[in-house]
């Protein structure tokens, strides 16, 4: 390797590393800021995120405390808790709905024949039963009003009319174990008994998944559609507020370091600057618009997995926050990884994918440990009044350092990628520079030549020219020549035919010429 090669790999390894330091301080700035401004600023603010998120699930309703259960739902958890009312559940018009379903005169459970008077309405799955089912209470939202789970336990489905005897004793014990245990007792036919279990069954079920789906459902959409809002809200501004915060940053930084213009006041030089920084939040107005879009996704999105992770264990608010800031990282990454723009190739985008997953990381890890970095602030006394802005600032300055250091290791993990094979590679870069330079000699000459023979072929198109106006000359002369040709062969032919008429009188005058002679 020539000692040019060794100089010039030297420099370029240099001057990589060089703007990489450089590109990691910018990152450092511009993702502290993000994150103070962001997750750890804006969101704070705009968003009271609660164990178990925005809609409650029966996982967390199913659990003795409610500390993982949406506001408008705790009556409800409360009333699932309480001691078991017979009256909570009975219908207003009781005695009239006895009386007609004893109206039939059958037992529903023996198929006999019976007199009303003699017949209990029986509610074939048990009012208690109703009580104790969890879902039932949030499906039918029993905190605000129990009409909607009275009329469901009051239903046709639900009722049968069956000898007093059988009701009084059964009770409100499951009607399948009771049949199972007494039903041969008290004749009751079991075919009967699983056909209205299977109805009351059926009808319980269907009734709470319907109105448990309906009512998580528009939970989603409200509460989405507000995260959504928000979400959308705190992107576009945040995006314009770190725009004018990175922007005075810099300004008076340059203020600092080159003093103010001369020939200008202060006063003066900080509008101008100003002007400058309000005009660099202006153009990013269509870019805020664009993350507007995205974070309202972002947020509708975050909203529904929180829900559905609740199915399936239930989730502090801190992992709540988590969610809702980690969706908006990975739509972002993902929509750079798998649709890249046009002006980057898919190497830049992976890697600007890559740098947006790690601030994916750092924001989640900095999210879930903000509470222990309050506890530890707590514990200062001078801190501790602040302890909460404190924290903040503090896990929001970390985060952003580390993101901003993640993002450089992944460029330099993509520079050794690309420069893996080292000064041999730099080598064949030199080499080819030389074919590239010895061919650009070759070109040169070759273009010289071309030239040259530019210029004979202008020379040649002159003679070209001028034997053209020769031959034109020519031509018209031959044309002159042509028509004199034409007239002497018109006179010669009238010639030729004078002399040919001529001719034929002398043959024909012949004989006489002859007679004549021969009279002389």
């Amino acid at each position: 390797m020539t000692i040019t090669g060794e100089s010039g790999v030297g420099d370029t390894n240099a001057n990589l590393r060089q703007q990489r330091l450089q590109k990691l301080f910018d990152d450092c700035e511009k993702q502290v800021i993000g994150q103070l401004i962001g997750p750890f600023g804006l969101s704070i603010a705009m968003f009271e995120d609660r164990d178990g998120g925005n809609v409650t699930t029966l996982r967390n309703f199913s659990r003795e405390d409610a500390d993982y259960i949406a506001e408008r739902d705790v009556r409800s958890h409360e009333q699932s808790r309480k001691e078991y009312d017979r009256d909570d559940y009975m219908a207003s018009d009781h005695q009239k709905i006895s009386d007609r379903v004893r109206a039939s005169g059958r037992d529903h459970y023996t198929g006999k024949a019976t007199p009303p008077e003699q017949m209990d309405m029986d509610h074939v799955t048990s009012l208690n039963a109703i009580h104790e089912n969890k879902k039932v209470h949030l499906a039918h939202r029993t905190g605000d009003d129990r009409s909607r789970v009275r009329n469901m336990a009051n239903a046709e489905e639900n009722l049968a009319a069956t000898d007093r005897s059988i009701n009084r004793s059964k009770g409100a014990a499951p009607l399948a174990e009771f049949q199972k245990n007494k039903g041969e007792r008290f004749g009751m036919d079991p075919k009967l008994v699983a056909e209205v279990a299977t109805r009351s069954n059926d009808h319980i079920r269907s009734t709470t998944k319907i109105a448990l789906l309906q009512k998580q459902g528009q939970e989603l959409l409200v509460t989405g559609g507000k995260q959504a809002m928000q979400m959308g809200v705190r992107q576009a501004f945040g995006l314009l507020l770190a725009e004018l915060v990175n922007g005075l940053f810099n300004e008076v930084k340059m203020l600092i370091r080159h003093g103010v213009e001369a020939g200008q006041t202060l006063f003066d030089d900080l509008r101008q600057r100003l002007a400058r920084v309000v005009k660099a939040v202006a153009r990013k107005i269509p870019d805020a618009v664009g993350q507007m879009l995205q974070g309202g996704v972002s947020g509708f999105m975050s909203n529904l997995l929180t829900f559905l992770l609740n199915n399936l264990v239930s989730t502090e608010k801190r992992f709540v926050t988590a969610i809702r800031e980690g969706i908006l990282g990975l739509i972002k990454a993902c929509k750079m990884i798998l649709f890249p723009p046009p002006t980057m190739t898919g190497e830049e985008s992976l890697r600007q994918g890559l740098k947006d997953l790690s601030v994916v990381v750092a924001s989640t890890v900095g999210l879930l440990i903000r509470e222990s970095v309050n506890g530890f602030v707590m514990t200062v006394p001078l801190l501790a009044p602040f302890a909460d802005i404190v924290a903040l600032a503090l896990v929001g300055i970390l985060t952003g350092l580390v993101s901003a250091f993640a993002a450089y290791q992944i460029d330099c993990l993509f520079d050794r990628h690309l420069n893996r094979h080292g000064e041999k590679f730099m080598d064949e870069l030199l080499a080819d520079a030389g074919r590239r330079a010895t061919f650009a000699s070759e070109l040169v000459a070759i273009s010289g030549t071309s030239l040259e023979n530019l210029s004979s072929y202008a020379r040649a198109i002159d003679l070209y020219d001028q034997t053209s106006e020769t031959f034109e000359a020519a031509k018209l002369t031959s044309s002159a020549t042509l028509a004199s040709l034409e007239e002497l062969v018109a006179e010669a032919e009238e010639q030729v035919a004078n002399s040919k008429a001529t001719a034929d009188y002398i043959a024909s005058s012949q004989p006489e010429i002859e007679e004549f002679l021969k009279t002389i």
